[in-house]
């Protein structure tokens, strides 16, 4: 009995409204959220988080910037991509993201300091401050996410997917993670 209060204590249920994490996740599917290891462990570039947004509702969406990353969103190519320096330092590296499909044709260029999208004007690239975290939605037309709310600190991750139970034809782990490539 003690083992099921704590796993019921630790896990919840959260379910995909809309579109915004199309095609990975869809609409009506229902998630198993670790809420208790991402308070030891900070999330990591390409986890899909349940984050509460400033209206206090909650939202699904996949890290892309940690603590100390500089990021920029290069809108001037056919397919806007997000450029990374890992840490802040080094080489820009282009993230390779397999589920956006090369469906991301809005012309995005990103961000202010705060991680707010400014439009077409040209930014500077955005350093992630300390606790903070900058998360988009893998549809990024029609995502609601950093670029409108800003950075994300750790206390409003509130926890990590682990796996989709529903539907039960695609019930599993939901692993498709980022790489980063030379840019």
């Amino acid at each position: 009995m003690a083992a099921v209060l704590a796993f019921g204590i630790a896990l919840f249920t959260a379910r995909v409204y809309g579109v915004s994490m199309s095609p990975t996740l869809k609409d009506g599917d229902a998630l198993i959220v670790d809420k208790v290891g991402v308070r030891y462990t900070a999330p990591r570039r390409g986890e899909i988080v349940v984050a509460t947004e400033p209206g206090g509702g909650t939202f699904v969406k996949r890290v892309i910037g940690v603590p100390g990353d500089t990021v920029e969103i290069d809108g001037a190519r056919p397919h806007p991509v997000v450029l990374i320096q890992p840490g802040g330092s080094g080489p820009w590296q282009r993230l390779e993201e397999p589920y956006t499909s090369n469906s991301w044709n809005r012309k995005d260029f990103c961000c202010d300091q705060r991680g707010l999208d400014v439009g077409l004007t040209t930014p500077q690239p955005l350093r992630v401050a300390p606790g903070r975290f900058f998360l988009l939605g893998d549809n990024r037309d029609a995502s609601t996410d950093s670029r409108r709310f800003g950075l994300f600190s750790r206390d409003q991750i509130v926890g990590r997917v682990l796996f989709r139970w529903w539907p039960l034809r695609q019930a599993g782990a939901v692993s498709d993670r980022p790489a980063l490539v030379p840019a």
